[in-house]
């Protein structure tokens, strides 16, 4: 009785409170469907993104080992490396000058390779080591330049020099190399044609940190691993404590394993290379694989219970709000006029007072709300274009409150973008006011009511398209129509271009952040290749999965650069900039990866050519790693190209002028010398008689031979005016073998013979 007396007690507000808590239940159950389908959608979303991770190093790894694999081809096959394999004493005769000239000419199979710390040629007859700057009997190489620290001497030798005729990768071992620790991969290309035993060996040293920096961007935290073994399983490298599956577990060229006993718990991710065979392996614990599908629980769990709880303590403050007026005014209409039937119509009165008071202060609390609505919208949708939203009950509510359309067919974004040829000024920045607002008005002046639009910029608007009856065709052919429009109304006095750049358009609300992404790349795009108009994502050049930088790019700009020839390294520079950022649609981390590597090429740039000062290189990297516009750090890079340039050539002139002094310097003490000549000259200076000659007539304007001549014609000429001395001591003073060899110059110089000239010779001296 106690219990439905306290029921007939509290009927009234719990017959308010019931619909408060049974809607916050529906809600909650809804989010729970929504949330199970988002567990397959994260799970899903994992794998793909670590298999796509696991491409982009496979693709980057296959390019760089295809590089090395030329070039030593290349070297195995040049004349002078191959005729060195039948030397047996390499010390004896012209033997030294052999090897010192297959040295130097290692330099024309420089491997432009960050990868690379060095490659060496072994040869089995003569027992000697040759690399581009070192020479080395084999054992005093191992002792003094590399040595392995789990292989001794005779170990070294047998594993990379005495095994049968085969190429092949050795796993990754720790190493001293030029007194410095280093974890290599080592590469083995036999020289020679016997079927048994090679007469040599390229020996190729790759830096594996530079490997493991590529799976780097690999997690592996909570005892994950990952490594890379060739097409027979032998393991090349590896970060963790990895498990080897064999090969013929890793079925296809890509694919998933589940965790097991044979996987150690592990969720595996597997890419295999279409070049060489290779196996990428990524291991991951299953806590790591559902990161966001866990954390996405876990936020559930705890919003959902203070949902719960909060929704339950406003239910019951509401309630309790909404019931006391009422039973206010029932007690005081039972205490005032009970009895009372005479006095109905002030009843009445009272009644009506109190709910306008009610209704009042409710008007007041929904004023406030009003005011805070842009605020709040504006959030909304910047939380919306970042892709914040991962549960579909949690938009649904938010679209509720903003008073927007719940069902939604069709869904993308566009980007408005005003580019000002000048640079910002109070004038440009009122007319881009100006541009907004009437943007703004033509939506609602033809009534948009599924686009809105969202501040991002002062020259840039963004519009989102929240179709709730339209198919995602039927949108974009509005789209089509409203940007023409748009076009029509924005008309500029000032130098102002309208750029509309629009992504995809999709189903799902969801994938609003996507055409987000897809809308900020079109404008990229456009800007990129400084276009004006409207560009939808569709229509771009197909994204491509590699950059363009092969080695011989990279050797040429090198040479060049080298050779301060700025002509041809624009040149080159150009054709990269318009195949990686014109041809190809490339996205911004292969563009990454385009200006690491230009990078890495300036660092051994300013190796070879001894510059110490590096600090332009870091700042390209920091511009690679924190700008979205990635065209301006490949500028930048050929700026840095050009400064090196600029300073090769002013160390060629100033070495230019100091060899020309030295020339003259030689002619005007030596002219007395018969046997001087362009031949001996060149030897005393020490470069070749060809280069002798191209040098002396650019720097000095005139033949070498016509410059001797013409030297010992003025001391001739000298001598014949102001000595006795008969004209067969002139010819031999001034460097002729005979009397008449000097008397047929001089009177094809000079027009008249000498005889004749040094009867006139006092006229001659004066004029």
């Amino acid at each position: 009785m106690d219990f439905y007396r306290l029921i007939d007690k509290y009927k009234w507000f719990l017959r308010l409170l019931i619909p408060y808590v049974l809607f916050i239940f529906l809600a909650l159950l809804l989010g729970w469907l929504i949330y199970e389908r988002t567990l397959v959608l994260v799970d899903k979303e994992a794998k793909v993104n670590n298999l796509h991770l696991l491409q982009q190093v496979k693709t980057t790894l296959d390019g760089r080992l295809s590089e090395i694999d030329t070039i030593v081809m290349q070297a195995a096959n040049d004349p002078k490396i191959v005729r060195l394999q039948q030397l047996n004493n390499p010390f004896e005769g012209t033997n030294t000058y052999k090897i010192w000239a297959t040295q130097k000419d290692l330099y024309n199979f420089s491997i432009s390779n960050n990868f690379i710390l060095n490659y060496l040629i072994f040869y089995r007859n003569s027992n000697i080591v040759i690399a581009p700057t070192l020479l080395y009997e084999s054992e005093k190489f191992y002792r003094n330049v590399l040595n392995y620290n789990d292989l001794n001497y005779e170990q070294w030798h047998e594993l990379f020099f005495e095994k049968n005729n085969r190429k092949g990768y050795f796993p990754a071992s720790e190493a001293t190399y030029l007194g410095k620790p280093h974890s290599i991969v080592t590469y083995r290309h036999p020289l020679g044609n016997l079927p048994g035993q090679a007469l040599g060996s390229i020996i190729v040293l790759i830096d594996n940190n530079q490997i493991l920096k590529l799976l780097g961007g690999l997690d592996i935290k909570d005892g994950g691993w990952t490594y890379i073994a060739d097409e027979q399983g032998n393991v090349i490298t590896s970060t963790g404590e990895y498990v080897q599956l064999a090969p013929g577990t890793l079925k296809g060229n890509e694919g998933y394993i589940e965790e097991s006993r044979l996987t150690n718990g592990k969720v595996i991710t597997y890419s295999r290379s279409a070049v060489n065979g290779w196996f990428y392996v990524l291991a991951q614990s299953p806590q790591v694989v559902l990161e966001k599908v866990n954390y996405i629980k876990r936020i559930t769990f705890i919003t959902a219970l203070i949902f719960l709880i909060i929704g339950i303590v406003l239910a019951y403050f509401f309630t309790y709000r909404n019931s006391k007026p009422l039973k206010k005014i029932m007690n005081t209409i039972r205490d005032r006029f009970q009895g009372e039937t005479d006095r109905t119509y002030d009843a009445y009165r009272f009644i009506d007072d109190a709910v306008s008071r009610l209704i009042d202060n409710n008007q007041a609390l929904q004023d406030e709300i009003e005011k805070q609505a842009p605020l709040l919208r504006a959030t909304f949708f910047e939380r919306l274009l970042k892709g914040d939203f991962v549960a579909g009950n949690e938009i649904m509510s938010l679209l509720k409150h903003q008073n927007l359309s719940v069902e939604v067919k069709s869904a993308a974004a566009a980007i408005v973008n005003f580019a000002p040829k000048d640079a910002y000024d109070e004038v440009i920045l009122k007319e881009l006011d100006r541009q907004r607002v009437i943007i703004k008005e033509m939506l609602r002046a033809h009534q948009q009511q599924s686009v809105y639009y969202h501040d991002a910029a002062e020259d840039m608007i963004v519009l989102l398209f929240l179709e709730s009856e339209l198919t995602p065709d039927s949108c974009k052919h509005k789209m089509e129509d409203l940007f023409a429009r748009m076009r029509d109304v924005s008309r500029s006095p000032f130098d102002l271009n309208l750029n509309i750049a629009a992504g995809g358009v999709y189903e799902s609300l969801l994938d609003v952040s996507r055409s987000y992404g897809e809308a900020k790349h079109a404008l990229n795009f456009i800007l990129r290749q400084q276009r004006t108009g409207i560009v939808w994502f569709y229509d771009l050049p197909q994204i491509s999965d590699s950059h363009y930088y092969p080695g011989e790019i990279e050797t040429r700009l090198m040479n060049h650069a080298k050779a301060g020839d700025m002509d041809e390294v624009n040149a080159l520079l150009d054709d990269v900039y318009e195949r990686n950022f014109v041809q190809r649609n490339l996205s911004p981390s292969i563009q990454r990866l385009l200006i690491y590597d230009m990078a890495g090429s300036l660092m051994k740039l300013r190796e070879q050519l001894s510059i110490e000062e590096s600090d332009n290189v870091k700042s390209l990297l920091n511009q690679a790693d924190s700008s979205e516009e990635l065209s301006e750090a490949f500028r930048y890079a050929g700026e840095i190209y050009a400064g090196i340039c600029r300073r090769t050539n002013e160390r060629k002139k100033s070495q230019n002028v100091r060899l020309l002094e030295n020339i003259i310097h030689c002619l005007q003490t030596l002219y007395m010398n018969p046997d001087l000549n362009l031949d001996a000259a060149a030897d005393r200076m020490g470069i070749s008689k060809v280069y002798m000659s191209h040098f002396f007539k650019e720097q000095a304007g005139v033949n070498f031979s016509d410059y001797l001549e013409n030297l010992r014609m003025d001391k001739a000429r000298v001598l014949l005016a102001d000595t006795t001395l008969t004209v067969n001591q002139i010819a031999q003073q001034t460097g002729y073998n005979s009397a008449n060899s000097f008397c047929r110059a001089f009177k094809r110089i000079n027009g008249i013979s000498a005889t004749a000239y040094r009867g006139s010779a006092g006229g001659i001296n004066t004029g």
